[in-house]
C-alpha cells in the first residue's frame, strides 16, 4: 500500500475506501484487506478506535475480510491501548501474531485466532504447506509465558524505549534539521525518517555496508516506491545504546560524504569527522 494512505494515526480508512470503491466499479473484490494496527510497520503508529470501527464497517460493507497482525502489539510504551479488530468483530477478522519480537527472533514461533469455519480451513492449509510447527518450540513458549509473559514483555519494552530514546537523540545531533520529519514510535523496534527529496537512499545502502551498517532503504516498505526514495527505516532492537550512537554518527558520515547531507556545520562537527 502506498504510503499516501497512512498519516500519523495509521491507515486512511477514507483513502482505503477510494481504493475499495475504484475495485468495485470493476468488479474486483480483494481476498482480503492486510493491516498492523497497532505499531504500524514501518511507522509506528497506533489506529485509534474510530478509525478501527470504520475499517470494519468498511470492511464488512464491501465484504472482504481482515487479517490483523498484531506482531508488535505487546510492545507498546503506553501498554494496553484500543482493542483488537478481532475483539471488536470476530466474524469479520482473522487475528495472527508472533512471538518472534516478544521473546527470540530465531524463534519465528506465531498463532492465529479465528472464528472454527475459518480455522478449520487455515489449519489444513498449514498442514499441507509445511507439514506441521515443532511440538517443542510450542511447549517452551507456553511453559514460559504462562509465568512470566507480563514481567518479560513489561522490561523488554523498558529497554526498547530507552533505546528509541538513544536513537532519536543520536539523530537529532547527528543529522538536525536534515531529518525532515521523524515518526517516532508507540512502540516497537523501528524508527522511520525522511531525508531530503534529493537524497535517493538506495543509493546509501552499499557505502553503508562497507562501513558496517545495515538500514532498510524507503522504497523496500512501499508498494509505490518513488514516493519513498528519501524514507528510511533504523531498528534499535539489538544493538546496545553506545552501538545505536555510534551507528549513527558513522551512517551521518557515509550520507555526508555521498550526498552532502547533513552539512558538517560547527554544531555537530567532532573531532577527526
Amino acid at each position: 500500500m502506498s504510503i499516501s494512505c497512512l498519516d500519523d494515526d495509521g491507515l486512511r480508512i477514507d483513502a482505503l475506501a477510494r481504493i475499495l470503491e475504484d475495485l468495485g466499479r470493476k468488479n474486483i473484490v480483494p481476498k482480503y484487506i492486510y493491516t498492523i494496527p497497532t505499531v504500524q510497520n514501518p511507522t509506528g503508529s497506533i489506529l485509534p478506535r474510530e478509525r478501527r470501527e470504520q475499517l470494519l464497517a468498511l470492511t464488512r460493507k464491501h465484504g472482504v475480510p481482515v487479517f490483523e497482525d498484531e506482531c508488535y502489539a505487546d510492545l507498546t510504551w503506553a501498554g494496553s491501548g484500543p482493542p483488537s479488530l478481532y475483539a471488536m468483530d470476530p466474524q469479520q477478522v482473522i487475528h495472527i501474531g508472533s512471538f518472534s519480537k516478544t521473546l527470540a527472533p530465531s524463534l519465528r514461533l506465531g498463532y492465529v485466532v479465528a472464528v472454527p469455519e475459518v480455522m478449520n480451513q487455515i489449519v489444513a492449509c498449514k498442514r499441507e504447506a509445511d507439514s506441521g510447527t515443532g511440538a517443542l518450540d510450542q511447549m517452551v513458549v507456553a511453559e514460559y509465558f504462562s509465568r512470566n509473559f507480563g514481567e518479560h514483555v513489561e522490561g523488554l519494552t523498558q529497554t526498547l524505549h530507552g533505546k528509541l530514546d538513544a536513537m532519536v537523540e543520536a539523530v537529532e545531533r547527528e543529522f538536525g534539521t536534515a531529518v525532515e520529519k521523524m515518526w517516532k514510535p508507540k512502540g516497537g523496534i523501528f524508527l522511520w525518517l525522511k531525508l531530503p527529496d534529493r537524497v535517493d537512499v538506495t543509493k546509501l545502502v552499499g557505502p553503508a555496508a562497507k562501513a558496517g551498517i545495515a538500514f532498510n532503504p524507503g522504497p523496500e516498505w512501499s508498494c509505490n516506491p518513488t514516493t519513498s526514495k528519501s524514507h528510511l527505516r533504523l531498528c534499535f532492537a539489538l544493538p546496545s545504546k553506545d552501538v545505536i550512537r555510534d551507528g549513527v554518527a558513522a551512517f551521518a558520515r557515509v550520507c555526508f560524504e555521498e550526498t552532502g547531507i547533513p552539512e558538517r556545520s560547527a554544531n555537530i562537527r567532532r573531532a577527526g569527522s
